[in-house]
């Protein structure tokens, strides 16, 4: 019955996957020389020409050419989204939020610090438009965080942001945490109420396991960072456990140094992946974590809602590493700091 359902929607997804970007051409972006060589370079991309190949590679400033970039994402978003049926386009609404976040992340951001946000949001006003009742442009017009919260009262974040808002703590840290917890228990509900068996356990795998990954850098960066007792890590961990057993989460919460934090997350389910690193980052971790489940997903569900949610991972992976590896050629890094930032 999935292969039925999926069929059609799976090779056009095999043909989108074609078009993503290499680990060669990462390094080939990595020997340019300037942000304008980069966009053009891009411009020769199937992926990216249709979004940049009427601009003017030496014309754009930083933010047009983010937002540019991010447009390709949000494009492909729209083709997945055409192709679909209406039981395929339910699970597409539900990942929309994403978006949601983060353009909500970057106005945020640029509240908090007093400046402009970096891409240029009016670039995602038509697909928002159509796959979004986020009310985009009031909100990239706030001024100021009470604003922001008015703009949004008729949607989730209004409760959301308005409750870091009235609390004792108010870092930008605490409104993006908020923000977190509420799209990844809201994923994880929908997945359970919403989608068929086939679709349910390939996804509960995929917002699992982030869910997961996210807890376990927390506590990490709590521990070696901020010197968290374990009563403040408690605070800031989704309280949903997929493979991270409550005690393995006691454990690590309750750790009296880093060495016995990650004693304690070798002994998890994650714990091979430690064991492949001299010197284990579960920043950086977190990241082949992810990346292997995603394509556990796709070989062993080839033809369920795994084809849509690995490929706007890959393309969403993609499009930060884009973004990253432009900021590494502005300042002028050497290609091999590049492909290390990008690792």
């Amino acid at each position: 019955m999935s292969l039925f359902r999926y069929s059609g929607l799976a090779t056009k997804v095999r043909a989108m996957s074609g078009k993503l970007l290499k680990d060669e051409d990462f390094d080939q972006i990595g020997s340019l020389d300037s942000v304008p060589a980069v966009i053009a370079w891009l411009k020769r991309k199937p992926s990216y020409a249709q979004i940049l190949g009427k601009e003017d590679e030496n014309s754009l400033h930083r933010g047009q050419a983010e937002g540019l970039i991010m447009q390709s994402l949000l494009s492909d978003f729209r083709k997945l989204y055409r192709f679909s049926n209406l039981e395929q386009r339910a699970f597409l609404d539900g990942y929309f939020r994403r978006f949601e976040i983060n353009c909500l992340k970057m106005l945020i951001r640029s509240l908090v610090s007093g400046r402009d946000t970096l891409s240029d949001l009016s670039e995602y006003e038509e697909i928002f438009s159509r796959h979004s009742a986020f009310p985009l442009g009031q909100a990239a017009a706030a001024q100021t965080m009470e604003g922001l919260i008015s703009a949004l009262q008729m949607t989730p974040y209004g409760n959301v942001l308005r409750r870091v808002s009235q609390s004792s703590s108010r870092r930008l840290f605490d409104y993006e945490f908020a923000l977190d917890m509420f799209l990844f228990r809201n994923q994880w509900k929908r997945a359970k109420k919403d989608l068929k068996k086939e679709d349910r356990e390939t996804i509960l795998q995929s917002v699992g396991t982030q869910i997961d990954v996210l807890n376990l850098q927390w506590i990490y960066r709590a521990k070696k960072y901020y010197n968290m007792e374990a009563t403040e890590i408690y605070a800031i961990i989704i309280p949903v456990h997929y493979r991270l057993k409550k005690e393995e989460v006691r454990a690590m919460a309750e750790a009296g140094s880093v060495p016995e934090l990650m004693a304690a997350a070798a002994r998890t389910k994650y714990g091979k992946y430690l064991e492949k690193e001299s010197q284990p980052d579960l920043e950086k971790i977190g990241t082949q974590i992810e990346e292997a489940i995603h394509r556990t997903m796709l070989g062993r569900n080839p033809y369920s809602a795994a084809c849509l949610d690995v490929y706007l991972y890959q393309k969403e992976r993609e499009v930060h590493k884009v973004i990253t590896a432009m900021e590494c050629v502005r300042y002028g890094l050497p290609s091999d700091k590049i492909r290390e930032y990008l690792s």
